[in-house]
């Protein structure tokens, strides 16, 4: 019955696009498919069996292979899956488009092109409306009267951008687009080097990183069309429209956008109002910011302890105006840009966190994305954007959980964020902001935040990690107070990492939801990881946790986990359990972050020329590793080398 009823819907579409071909495209069954994306709810969409006059296409090769014969009519083009192509593919004649896949199509700069002066209807039916902004639809059919079935239909953007047709739903679209068959042959840029392309009305041009706005707002573009020739100047921080006449005298308009070349790398733009600097870590800077061509109102600031005092590559604190769902993250205001001056493959924030990811003890790990940063107009370099360390908005979860007898102090029992680590900032209060236990200087309490000295809430938790810290130093019910799970798989990151300045000295981050017990976590700041601190014991050859060469990092609460058994079991479970993942996603994340970054880490050391010098307390050699292929081969070989060290260590002696 349902093969008969997809049948039967077939063919009334087929009908209704005035389609009466006779060749057939087979399909083993009728199903149904609903896209589990989550940017864009789609329907659900019948997939049909057999019928006249539907050509099924799944992967590129039976794209490029298609031949709709001698049929007269408008074949209907039916795509079942996600396609991603390397070339267009261009029809050269009307036909419908029926995408029945059951996700989204990836954004590429290669699609299908439908380009015919014949006048006719084209019938697209879509379980998506992102055929056109995702690169996988132009049309080009100015005589064509296209009609676009159900509910998800094209923003009005995508259809002036990519459709040159005489209507889109009995609409008439006149800004863009034409009847002229004129072409832009070339387009170049005095002074830098450039590129361009051209995709249904859009012209696409492409100008180094380096080039900031001042260079923009007044460049000189040679724009080379059919027959002519023009030297005129643009202000490329803005969008122009091109009109270019054939030698019929018939127009064609054409939209001219410029964009940095990025190399696959989002380009972000901060504009602080009337260019106001960013000089402070207590206050915000009003301002925007420009993503994907997405304007977002927000607050800057600086971040950072010792790089925001040592370095001259600054990392900040966002907050947005209204909260937002950035890169896919859960939506929120709060956000944080490091720049990774230390840190010369710019990736090992990015690796670090991927490998947290995995160990799922750990609850919550933020996710840290490579972004080419403006500010103002001037290009600053590669960042690591993430999402903040807090409380709420799909990341810490302080909410109460049933379990064992809770450890209560003065009657309450709440959830609670510390992080230790030694703030130069002078301004901070000794049990209003941070207190000192016997083993761990320097914890302060992130949330909740206290306003006077001693409240209850902050008392709450100074004595909890008191008495977590005697029960671990005595050996008496310290799983009572802590996760093991999360201490465990903390253990396990910090070491295949070796994140000697996490280890209890900075940021090291502890939490725990009311109710429950201390978890280590989120891991966070790994710049000065992988083999990459002077304090780091030389050969690499111990626990950066308990046997470190850096001064400030002592005795610590790690030093006596790992002489009871409870703890040293555990973790050589996991190790086991985990390893493999562990150091295959290590590895596949350093080739494919550095390779992302192959292109836009050239520009960022030439505004930061420090290849070759030695920088804070990084213990790479500059003169050995002088190039950032060479800095990524060495962050390569540390992990596979820490890895069999670990493996060998945890297995055996520990």
């Amino acid at each position: 019955m349902k093969k008969i009823i997809s049948v039967i819907l077939c063919i009334i579409f087929v009908l209704f696009a005035g389609c009466d071909v006779v060749l057939n495209a087979p399909n083993d069954e009728s199903k149904q498919v609903v896209n589990e994306s989550s940017e864009e709810e789609i329907s659900v969409v019948e997939i049909p069996d057999e019928d006249n006059g539907i050509f099924f296409v799944s992967n590129e090769e039976e794209l490029k292979n298609i031949d709709f014969g001698d049929y007269e009519g408008v074949p209907t083009l039916c795509i079942t899956a996600a396609l991603s192509l390397t070339e267009n593919k261009i029809f050269e004649r009307p036909i419908n488009i029926f995408y029945t896949a059951d996700k989204l199509p990836p954004k590429s700069q290669y699609g299908i092109v439908v380009a015919t002066d014949e006048t006719t209807e084209i019938h697209i039916k879509s379980s998506t409306k992102a055929l056109f902004s995702s690169g996988l639809l132009t049309i080009d059919a100015p005589e064509c009267f296209v009609v676009w079935e159900g509910e998800n239909t094209p923003d009005e953007r995508d259809i002036q951008y990519f459709c040159n047709v005489r209507t889109f739903n009995g609409k008439e679209y006149n800004t863009l687009g034409g009847k002229g068959k004129g072409k832009i042959e070339n387009i170049t840029v005095k002074g830098f080097e450039s590129s361009f392309a051209v995709r249904g009305n859009v012209i696409t041009l492409g100008f180094p990183l380096s080039a900031s706005d001042k260079d923009l707002k007044n460049a000189t573009l040679t724009i080379s069309t059919t027959g002519a020739s023009e030297e005129k100047n643009y202000d490329l921080t803005k969008e122009h429209n091109i009109t270019v006449t054939d030698d019929q005298g018939k127009q064609r308009v054409f939209l001219l956008k410029g964009e940095r070349i990025s190399y696959g790398v989002p380009v972000m733009q901060i504009y602080t109002d009337g260019n106001a600097p960013i000089n402070s870590k207590e206050n915000y800077v009003n301002g925007k910011m420009i993503l994907d061509g997405v304007e977002y109102e927000l607050q800057i600031r600086g971040r950072g302890n010792a790089s925001w005092n040592a370095f001259p590559k600054k990392s900040y604190r966002i907050k947005l105006t209204k909260g937002a769902s950035l890169f896919g993250l859960p939506e929120n205001r709060d956000w944080v840009l490091t720049g990774n001056y230390a840190d010369k493959t710019l990736i090992r924030n990015a690796v670090a966190h991927e490998i947290a990811s995995v160990m799922d003890g750990l609850e919550f790990t933020s996710t840290h994305t490579s972004v080419n940063l403006y500010i103002n107009g001037e290009y600053k370099g590669v960042y690591s954007f993430a999402d903040k360390i807090e409380e709420g908005g799909g990341r810490l979860d302080f909410t109460d959980i049933e379990g064992d007898e809770p450890n209560t102090f003065g009657g309450l029992d709440i959830g609670f964020l510390m992080e230790v680590g030694w703030d130069f900032d002078g301004e901070n209060v000794y049990n209003r902001d941070y207190f000192d236990a016997k083993k761990v200087i320097r914890i302060y309490v992130k949330e909740p935040k206290s306003e006077t000295k001693n409240t209850p809430e902050f008392t709450y938790a100074k004595q909890y990690i008191l008495a977590m810290e005697n029960a671990i130093m005595t050996d008496q019910n310290w799983q009572e107070y802590i996760d093991l799970d999360a201490w465990v798989d903390w253990f396990i990151v910090a070491e295949l990492t070796f994140n000697t300045e996490s280890c209890f000295h900075r940021s090291c981050y502890m939490w725990k939801r009311a109710g429950g017990k201390l978890m280590l976590g989120p891991v966070w700041d790994f710049d000065m990881a992988f083999g990459n601190h002077q304090g780091d014991i030389r050969n690499y050859d111990g626990f950066c946790t308990t046997e470190s060469t850096y001064v400030y990092v002592t005795e610590n609460w790690i030093n006596y986990l790992i002489k009871y058994p409870a703890f040293t079991s555990a973790v050589k479970a996991r190790w086991n359990e985990k390893k493999d993942e562990l150091l295959r996603v290590a590895l596949d994340s350093v080739d494919n972050q550095s390779a992302l970054l192959d292109g836009s880490q050239q520009y960022n050391f030439e505004v930061w020329d420090i290849m070759t010098q030695q920088i804070g307390m990084g213990n790479v050699s500059p003169t050995k590793y002088d190039t950032y292929e060479k800095q990524v081969d060495y962050l390569r070989d540390f992990i596979n080398t820490r890895w069999q060290y670990l493996d060998e260590r945890i297995n055996n002696e520990f």
